[in-house]
This record gives structure tokens, sequence and C-alpha cells, in this order.
């Protein structure tokens, strides 16, 4: 058995594959978007229709994109960081470092989106709510699940992270990468 075939390392793996899963689905939702706000800048500038839906669904569609996206960012260490210190540390040092991140700011963070997010979808689901600054008036309920959803993916992605935190404090390299600052092995 290899250091990057350590059951941290393997439960971490198969944690990923639900990031790169909602990922690969969440991107879909920019096709709408994109065909959307196209067909409003043709409506509006060469037939002087505009519609009024166009922007509802473009900032519907791009916060669900936004949070369903946001667990495979992570897994692919897409999201900013400052490593001007960080990137000459041992594996171990940042692993450290990580670890205590996660556990002080992320999975926090995380779990309050969820539970309050929750909330919000409930509300919104059981009342019918609509944007009521829009003429169109659409549903919320779609937009306000991706809020728990999207965080319910980002703790299962912080887990694959916590894991492999443990891994790398246990092994001193990361698992299935040259190295942390997110070139893929």
């Amino acid at each position: 058995m290899s250091v990057a075939d350590s059951g941290l390392a393997r439960i971490a793996r198969r944690l990923d594959t639900i990031a790169i899963w909602s990922g690969r689905s969440a991107c879909w939702l920019l096709l709408p978007m994109v065909l959307g706000l196209s067909y409003e800048v043709v409506a509006r500038y060469l037939f002087n229709a505009p519609t009024i839906w166009a922007y509802d669904l473009t900032f519907m569609l791009y916060g669900s994109f936004f949070l369903l996206g946001a667990a495979f960012t992570l897994q692919r260490k897409g999201h900013v960081r400052t490593d001007s210190l960080y990137a000459d540390w041992s594996p171990r040092a940042q692993a450290a470092v990580d670890l205590v991140c996660y556990f002080v700011i992320f999975l926090p963070f995380v779990g309050v989106l969820v539970f309050v997010g929750w909330g919000y979808f409930i509300k919104a689901y059981t009342t019918g709510e609509t944007f009521v600054t829009s003429a169109w008036q659409p549903l919320t309920w779609p937009l306000k699940l991706a809020l728990p959803l999207g965080g319910a993916l980002l703790l299962v992605q912080g887990a694959s992270e916590v894991l492999k935190c443990l891994h790398t404090i246990r092994t001193g390299d990361w698992p299935d990468r040259r190295h942390h600052s997110g070139v893929q092995a």
C-alpha cells in the first residue's frame, strides 16, 4: 500500500466524487443563463422589446451555479488563498493550518449556511414566496433550495479536505498531488 492509498486518502477520494459530480452538473446551469441573457440582448437592442424575466432568470441561475459549484471549486483548490508564506511551508505545516481553519472558520460557517438556508427554503416553499421586486414574480424556493444543498455539498467536501489534512499530518505528503497548491498528480 502506497502512502497515497491510506484509508483516509481513499475515503477522501470517494467523497471527492460527490463534489466532482455536483460541479459537472451545476455547470449546465450556465447554458440557460447564457441563452437567456443572449435573448434579452437581442430582444432589447435589436427589437426594442426587453423581457421581464431575463434578469431574474440570470441571477437565480448564477446564484444556484455559484452555490452548487462551491464544493467542486473547493475540491479543485480554486478558492482564493494567499500563498505568500503558505507555499514555502512543509506539507505537514500546511495541513495543520488548513485543519485548524476548517474547524474554526469553514465548518461553522457552512453549518450555519445549511441550517439558515434550510429555514429560508422551507419558508419560501410552504408559503409560495415570490420575488416581489420583479414584474415576473418567480417563485423563490428553487434558488433558496440551493443554499442548504450547496452548503451540504460543501460540508461533504470539507470532510474530504479534513481527511486529506489528517493523512498529510500522518504521512508528510498530500494525497494524489505533487503539492497542495492544486496541481493534480
